[in-house]
């Protein structure tokens, strides 16, 4: 063989063996790659897992579909055409219900929740599943009214999202809510926490609308509003609304999740062997606004109405929330119905209500109660106590949305900035309710923001002896509000007039009198001007403005004209 083949075998064979380092390096790049492959396997499962629940267990569940009256409603399952809607149906995600123009439809969720659907409602289910650490409940709303009453937070364990879309607007609902909501509005009657959060395409922030409150957005909603300007105290009719009392009657929220059939009763029925009254008690009274009336009743009672209202019988056993009058004896009729409609047995119970009112709360800061305090804070709070038993605290037409029923102590925010307090004299009536929805008497502060500019003593008058010298520092008094310069016309019967003075100033007068509340040497001043001051009156009012300096000289004086042609 020669030499120079034998020379291309030597370094054939010699490229086709790698040294030990170049071996080395091999095994350490196929160690990284596996790595790397198995880093990305375990996120990509991960992330498969939490898509499809793992970590939080879900099971989707059916909604019950309840036709109330013999009425009839319509549904469309999984999209298909609309349908009439079966009693005791069941209803999953992308199921949609409606209701024509003489039917009510309730709904009642895996967590207890229920909701009650007025005539022409249409609704969509979005999702309901129960997760074993987070769950949720959603729907949408096309159109219509619907009433919701949602359970307590001790009776659904583990976290839960219940949100409703409308087409203007979408809700957030915490537990123990009771509210009705259409396509623009929301009542709240009950609600714990801060209340039901509302969030809007063109708004700002979110609002927060609590217990005893409404909110009605406007179909012309400037882009960017503030939300809070559309929200107000529930009126006093509100409650009265037909639906609602149906529905509070109709459809109640259960005590647990309805997640089984309930056990069969073991109260035995009264010696006439259809109806055994459990609760209430003959003569019983009654602290609250409401009775929950329950009891047994055998296999031949076929429907239970108590006054008047549809009782639903589960298994044997019944219970309803029901409504008490305004009076103090309340007759309570449970009648008894068979198949036919004819009446097997009827069971009267009389219930006293306690209609007495709770004590006024106190005021303990920043004063007591019936004082007049005068300050220039535009931002101070205003604290009390509670009287033991009361459920909630109302200032003016304000229910407090963190006061909690049985807390002994109440805290208001007073600002110029929630147009809540106001520059001269505010008046705050505090008022305390009962578990039976009853006022206390009004507890009453006066806060004077600035001066009334009315003098209580001869001090506050200018005297006689007062140097009348020419301005020693003519011009240093000026008005900037609420037009600059010398003139002003007014619409409004009361508005503020604001100024500046020389750093000199040691007191400052109106009309003669003397400001009280303005300390020497600041450089800003203000008046009210009200008519129920007698500090306005209709045509032209003139204000004489006079600075003094510590001798009682006179630094400078303005007169400012304002025309008024009253409301």
């Amino acid at each position: 063989m020669s030499p120079l083949r034998n020379k291309r075998r030597q370094r054939r064979r010699y490229a086709a063996e790698p040294s030990t380092s170049n071996n080395t390096k091999v095994v350490v790049r196929s160690l990284v790659g596996v790595v790397l492959m198995s880093a990305m396997l375990l996120y990509a499962g991960n992330w498969v897992l939490q898509y499809f629940g793992a970590g939080n267990t879900i099971r989707r569940v059916g909604t019950t579909l309840a036709v109330e009256d013999a009425s009839t409603a319509t549904v469309s399952i999984e999209g298909s055409e609309m349908k009439r809607a079966e009693n005791g149906q069941k209803l999953y995600p992308g199921d949609r219900v409606a209701t024509n123009s003489a039917s009510q439809v309730r709904l009642s969720f895996f967590d207890g929740s229920v909701i009650r659907m007025n005539e022409l409602t249409d609704i969509t289910i979005a999702e309901t599943f129960h997760g074993a650490e987070e769950s949720d409940m959603s729907l949408r709303m096309q159109e219509g009214m619907l009433w919701v009453q949602t359970p307590h937070t001790d009776t659904f364990s583990g976290a839960i999202t219940r949100v409703i879309e409308t087409p203007a607007m979408t809700l957030n609902i915490p537990a123990g809510t009771e509210a009705l909501i259409q396509a623009r509005s929301l009542i709240v009657y009950a609600a714990e926490g801060l209340g039901v959060t509302i969030e809007a395409d063109n708004a700002i922030v979110p609002v927060i609308v609590g217990e005893g409150q409404k909110f009605t957005l406007p179909p012309n909603a400037e882009t960017a509003a503030d939300l809070y300007a559309y929200r107000s105290p529930l009126d006093p009719l509100a409650v009265q609304i037909p639906f609602v009392e149906e529905s509070r009657t109709q459809g109640t929220v259960a005590d647990e999740p309805n997640t089984s059939e309930p056990d069969a009763p073991e109260t035995p029925v009264e010696p006439d062997g259809f109806i055994s009254i459990t609760s209430p008690t003959e003569n019983a009274i009654i602290d609250t606004a409401t009775v929950t009336v329950s009891g047994v009743v055998n296999s031949n009672v076929d429907r239970l109405r108590i006054n008047g209202y549809n009782a639903p019988i589960n298994n044997g056993a019944f219970s309803q929330e029901l409504a008490l009058a305004d009076e103090d004896e309340i007759d309570i009729v449970i009648v008894a119905l068979a198949a036919d409609s004819s009446t097997l047995s009827e069971v009267t119970r009389r219930v006293t209500r306690n209609r007495t009112p709770p004590p006024p709360p106190t005021i303990t800061t920043p004063a007591n109660a019936g004082d007049v305090y005068e300050t220039t804070q535009e931002r101070l709070e205003i604290r009390g106590t509670a009287p033991e038993g009361t459920v909630g605290i109302v200032v003016n037409d304000y229910r407090l949305q963190l006061f909690e029923p049985g807390n002994r102590t109440w805290t208001y925010l007073a600002s110029t900035n929630i147009d809540n307090y106001q520059p001269g004299r505010n008046v705050y009536r505090v008022y305390a309710i009962n578990a039976g929805g009853y006022r206390s008497e009004p507890a009453e502060l006066v806060i004077v923001l600035g001066s009334e500019n009315i003098p209580t003593d001869t001090e506050n008058t200018e005297d006689s002896n007062f140097s009348n010298n020419a301005p020693l520092q003519p011009g240093s008094i000026q008005v900037v509000a609420p037009t600059p310069g010398n003139t002003h016309n007014a619409s409004q019967s009361s508005f503020l007039i604001e100024g500046t003075t020389s750093p000199d100033t040691a007191t400052f007068w109106i009309n003669n009198y003397r400001l009280r509340l303005y300390e020497e040497g600041k450089t800003t001043w203000n008046y009210i001007a009200d008519t129920n001051m007698n500090t306005l009156q209709p045509g032209t009012n003139t204000y004489e403005a006079v600075a003094r300096d510590a001798n009682n000289q006179i630094l400078d004086r303005f007169t400012y004209t304002v025309e008024y042609e009253g409301e």
